[in-house]
């Protein structure tokens, strides 16, 4: 909670924890030598159209442990796991600066949009290895994105 100004995203991952959606070999968590989880990025499915995606959301560092690299890494073992899982397409929504450090473009560049309006390229896509050109459309998130 203490990466947010809110209980919101973690009241997310708690009740993402509890849908369909949940993927637990795509949550992924930094600890620090005590133990204490320190960050987290997770993955969960969601519809893209008539195929399958996974969102990316949300991701969180401890105040103390940003800019330390520790949200760079869990990211990035997130994005592994899911390639090795056979995952094809992956979204994000965020700051293009940072999430295009991962690979992300603009979303509409895959032919896939959001259920939302936001800023011009805040909305991106990440196509892994095995991204054949499909799944295209629109994304519909799983139902505790909705609260948030």
């Amino acid at each position: 909670m203490a990466a947010f100004p809110g209980p919101d995203e973690a009241d997310l991952v708690d009740a993402l924890r509890r849908d369909p959606a949940w993927l637990p070999d795509l949550s992924v968590v930094a600890v620090d030598d005590s133990g204490l989880v320190v960050g987290h990025a997770l993955l969960t499915r969601l519809r893209v159209g008539k195929g399958k995606g996974l969102a990316l959301a949300p991701v969180a560092v401890a105040p103390e442990w940003q800019r330390k690299g520790v949200g760079e890494l869990v990211v990035r073992a997130a994005l592994t796991a899911a390639e090795d899982a056979g995952e094809k397409l992956v979204v994000v929504l965020g700051d293009p600066d940072y999430y295009g450090r991962f690979g992300f473009i603009p979303a509409q560049r895959h032919e896939v949009s959001g259920p939302f309006e936001v800023p011009d390229g805040y909305f991106q896509t990440l196509a892994l290895p095995g991204y054949d050109g499909s799944p295209r459309g629109l994304c519909h998130y799983p139902e505790p994105f909705e609260a948030v």
